[in-house]
């Protein structure tokens, strides 16, 4: 009596700089193509967070990437992604600034029209004239076409994308509304406070590196306690600049670093106010999560905040300068917050909005794979 194979799973191949970008950007993504038939081959450095991207079906592959340019890795890393493109893979995503770039150089043809680009935030803004900020720009319209699907979280990324000469534009674009953040969840009463001072505090969550900066939380927060306020500081997260954080703790008994925790709603809950001072942002998850706490924001310029809290719905600031920092945190701390208006954003950012664009991407990528 013949047999018939059970069909082959598909593959899919999600790459990033690090393990931590995977386990945390999209991980509602990764349970989509789970849902869908896929076996997923996470690719990263490795990191404490690596361990949390494998589960039944899943398959992590070590790659040595780090956040430099020196020549030495850049080659090291394009020679392993070269490589890990020649196997057989029916979906790639691609999400960190120096994997898209070299992806798009080195893969295979097969494997680039597999390829989706998730930009989590291009490394320019609008209207930045800096010589750097200019040629990643070139550098980005150059290779926008080198994929099947190009997906934009932020509405000026995609306008950037929309503007580019037709011959330069991917098969696909498509906006996605941020990575998923579960509204409900950060919305939820209740919530246990986490750490053990009952004092009131503000929160900075993110990558602790330059671009983020979270020493310009760190001397708001100490030109509110000048003025008399009584706030601490809770800065949860890892970066080269750990240690900086670290040894600011010394000297300053009101600021706390948590370098890794599940339990960021509950953070956000009880916290009076989150700083949020990157430079550069796509749509940044942590406004959308305060957002949906109800906790009021105060944020610098980019594209991200400004998008996220347009009409008045936090404080927006150009400067690092802390005592403008503290002004805006005193008048969040004073005024009412539009906890509707807020919840009614995040909302915009949520599982269910995520769920359903991430499905149709995939739906458009399968069909346009099939005619190719």
């Amino acid at each position: 009596m013949a047999t018939h194979a059970a069909p082959r799973r598909r593959r899919a191949l999600t790459i990033a700089t690090v393990s931590r970008s995977l386990a945390l950007q999209s991980p509602e993504g990764w349970q989509i193509l789970r849902e869908r038939g896929y076996n997923i081959t996470f690719a990263a450095a490795r990191d404490a967070w690596t361990a949390s991207l494998l589960t039944p079906g899943s398959v992590y592959h070590e790659i040595r990437a780090e956040r430099s340019l020196r020549p030495r890795v850049v080659l090291e890393l394009a020679a392993g992604l070269r490589a890990l493109s020649r196997q057989e893979w029916d979906l790639v995503q691609i999400q960190s600034p120096i994997i898209s770039v070299l992806w798009r150089l080195v893969a295979t043809g097969r494997s680039r029209r597999r390829t989706v680009y998730v930009v989590h935030g291009f490394h320019f803004q609008s209207g930045e004239r800096g010589l750097r900020a200019q040629a990643v720009r070139l550098l980005e319209a150059a290779l926008a076409h080198r994929t099947l699907a190009l997906a934009t979280v932020s509405a000026a990324d995609h306008r950037f994308v929309r503007s580019l000469p037709r011959l330069l534009h991917p098969k696909l674009l498509v906006a996605l509304p941020g990575a998923g953040v579960p509204v409900d969840t950060y919305a939820a009463l209740n919530l246990p406070r986490e750490g053990s001072s009952p004092s009131a505090y503000a929160l900075f969550v993110g990558d602790l590196n330059a671009n983020k900066d979270p020493m310009c939380a760190v001397a708001a927060v100490e030109e509110c306690r000048r003025r008399g306020r009584p706030l601490e500081l809770t800065v949860i997260g890892e970066g080269h600049l750990a240690d900086d954080i670290r040894t600011a703790t010394r000297t300053r008994p009101w600021l706390h670093l948590v370098d890794r925790t599940r339990a960021i709603p509950s953070w956000m809950a009880h916290a009076q106010v989150l700083l949020a001072p990157s430079y550069r942002e796509g749509v940044p998850r942590v406004i959308i999560e305060a957002l949906a706490a109800g906790t009021p924001v105060v944020a610098r310029r980019n594209r991200g905040s400004v998008e996220l809290l347009a009409g008045g719905l936090g404080e927006i600031l150009p400067t690092d300068d802390p005592q403008a920092w503290a002004d805006a945190v005193e008048h969040v701390l004073d005024a009412p917050a539009d906890t509707v208006a807020m919840r009614e954003r995040a909302e915009a950012y949520g599982l269910d909005r995520f769920r359903s664009a991430y499905s149709d991407l995939v739906t458009q990528m399968e069909s346009k794979r099939s005619l190719l």
